[in-house]
């Protein structure tokens, strides 16, 4: 277990100074975000070859992480590309920071890198235990936050092209104002019920890092509450924000 532990301190400690040298090089610690993606997966690759033996549970689980790094490596990383600029909530830190490039490291980069490996632990503490009804509800939960979450950037992705303006509020953005939030919550709770026969077998709630730690990022933290702070006054999205629930989806039948 030391052995493990210090690996992953090592791991962490590599990961996050590159990431910072990088970015500052750059100018750009949005680049944290594209990164969310590929350290997560490094992760689970790490703690999966530690195991001694892995389950058909843990092939799927690790093949749909690997998907859905592939997926969300793409989008931002095509939207870090397309811009020349940091995106608003860095370089709002840029500009109001004191100590900023300490900071910057400790509070972007290290702490980005730890929760990655929070993340990722659930690939790490599992016995592999198999269970054939686990696996198809756990894999079908996390197909349809994956397909969620696609669609919705999707969808407003074909809205920014227009730049006709205004708040994206068709799609699948009239039955929740974050699709893509509720999808990536979506998809990481059907990580954690692949893994479920694992965690009732011991009731080891370090199970629950995973799914909980994207969940209180999203709804408290670096998700919900500072994309809406951005838009907060808007008259349009302050009516959207009235009809249009914040997270899970509202769907409704004709009128």
């Amino acid at each position: 277990m030391l052995e493990i532990s210090f690996l992953i301190s090592i791991y962490i400690l590599c990961f996050s100074v590159t990431a910072f040298i990088i970015a500052s090089i750059l100018k750009r610690n949005d680049l944290a975000d594209v990164l969310w993606g590929v350290g997560i997966f490094l992760f689970v690759t790490l703690f999966t070859l530690e195991l001694d033996s892995v389950s058909t549970n843990t092939l799927i689980a690790f093949a749909l992480v690997g998907v859905w790094a592939v997926r969300i490596v793409t989008h931002i990383g095509s939207r870090f590309l397309s811009k020349s600029e940091e995106d608003f909530r860095y370089k709002s830190w840029r500009d109001t920071w004191k100590y900023f490039y300490i900071r910057s490291y400790l509070q972007v980069f290290l702490l980005q890198t730890i929760l990655m490996a929070f993340m990722a632990s659930i690939f790490l503490i599992n016995k592999n235990e198999y269970s054939f009804t686990f696996l198809i509800i756990g894999t079908l939960v996390a197909i349809f936050g994956l397909l969620y979450e696609g669609v919705g950037d999707w969808q407003l992705k074909q809205f920014l092209k227009k730049k006709s303006g205004g708040i994206m509020k068709t799609g699948l953005w009239s039955t929740t104002r974050h699709p893509n939030y509720f999808g990536e919550v979506t998809f990481w709770w059907g990580i954690f019920i692949i893994f479920l026969p694992d965690f009732l077998s011991n009731l080891n709630l370090l199970f629950l890092l995973t799914p909980v730690t994207i969940t209180i990022l999203i709804l408290k933290v670096s998700g919900i509450p500072m994309l809406e702070k951005k838009y907060s006054g808007n008259p349009e999205w302050e009516v959207y924000k009235k009809t249009t629930p914040a997270f899970f989806p509202k769907f409704t039948l004709g009128k």
